[in-house]
């Protein structure tokens, strides 16, 4: 049976709550490495054929990307919605050679892939990942959900490629920049913190409805480090993904600014002039005052957990505080995230990632 070779093959031991790789003569794992879920990681050696499965492994896949291992050793990931990705074709030259598995594949896909390492979305173990662990294929989990998950599931991917110095790197790229969001707020008077709705939007009976995220989720984080204050919070249902909310609701908040987040097949122009024509909508101060407006994204959204998260915290800390951040020009930050991060040339950026902004992120 395949997956019987595959645990001959690779002589995998595991310890409740470790994994744990040896070769035949027993000799201890050069690699370690702690995971997302907090199990230690093993290996014999570093993992030269990856696969990603699981829940958002596009996220997961941008950011293998930014290191230049992943090109030999990213075989796929899983396939959700209609491609793998959008964006990686522009910067990687192999894509029609990488494999993607259809939804939710099962244990015998994975193991005919013969990968020497998965990687799964999450920080608590998933009956996927048990399963594949029950076979000897060794699986890593990431966080990716806010930014102190992404230091350190960058350092992981450093050391699961053998590269630390391209992890300390990226992360520096970040840090630079929430640096500068935070010297630019500070001393800021939690009194002059605007109020601030963000918002998903959707189609319910052919009305526009408005979703709110989760405390812990990262658009919530989002308007908290770029100076505002989240007029959900307090009132919306606690949960662990997004609430939808009413328009009663919303005109309570009333809040001085809002965000929206146009879903990916909603036109954020017609979105937001359909709202700023409705009676209710236009009652709240936010309409009034024209502090309405598209979260903005490109292919993939700067709101979401995506690592074009930085992109959307600076836009957001830029319009909530424009006085505050009148040097940060945004087409130069998109230039320097895909040119610093993905080695996209500025003529590249123009050609292939401006025309795909739909919303204004000047």
């Amino acid at each position: 049976m395949l997956v019987n070779r595959i645990l001959a093959r690779l002589a995998w031991v595991i310890i409740p709550g470790l994994l744990v790789a040896s070769s035949p003569s027993g000799q201890p794992s050069p690699l370690e490495l702690k995971d997302a879920a907090g199990r230690v990681v093993r290996f014999d050696k570093s993992p030269r054929k990856i696969l990603i499965i699981g829940h958002g492994p596009q996220i997961i896949a941008h950011l293998m990307f930014m290191f230049p291992e992943s090109r030999d050793r990213l075989i796929g990931w899983e396939r959700r919605g209609a491609t793998g990705s959008d964006f990686i074709p522009f910067i990687d030259p192999d894509y029609a050679k990488r494999v993607f598995p259809g939804p939710n594949p099962g244990v015998e896909q994975v193991a005919a892939l013969h990968p020497d390492a998965v990687l799964i979305r999450g920080i608590s173990l998933e009956a996927k990942g048990e399963a594949l662990l029950k076979v000897g294929i060794p699986v890593v989990y990431l966080g990716l959900e806010n930014p102190a998950q992404y230091r350190q599931d960058i350092d992981r991917i450093g050391r699961l490629l053998e590269n630390p110095g391209r992890a300390e790197t990226v992360n520096r790229f970040y840090q630079i920049r929430l640096d500068r969001i935070d010297r630019g707020l500070s001393g800021l008077p939690e009194m002059e913190k605007p109020s601030v709705l963000l918002g998903m939007t959707l189609k319910r009976g052919g009305k526009i409805a408005i979703e709110v995220p989760a405390r812990a989720w990262m658009q919530t984080i989002q308007v908290l480090r770029a100076g505002g204050r989240p007029v959900w919070l307090d009132t919306a249902a606690i949960s662990t993904g997004w609430t939808v909310v009413n328009i009663e609701q919303i005109a309570r908040w009333d809040a001085e600014i809002i965000i929206l987040v146009i879903m990916y097949a909603m036109d954020p122009r017609s979105t937001i002039e359909e709202i700023r024509a409705d009676s209710t909508w236009r009652a709240m101060r936010a309409v009034r005052n024209g502090e309405i407006r598209a979260f903005p994204s490109d292919l993939y959204g700067w709101d979401s957990p995506d690592p074009r998260w930085i992109l959307g915290l600076s836009w957001l800390a830029r319009t909530l505080h424009p006085g505050r951040f009148q040097t940060v020009d945004m087409k130069t930050e998109i230039e320097a995230f895909f040119g610093e991060l993905y080695g996209m040339t500025k003529a590249d950026v123009a050609l292939k990632i401006l025309p795909t902004i739909k919303a204004d992120y000047r």
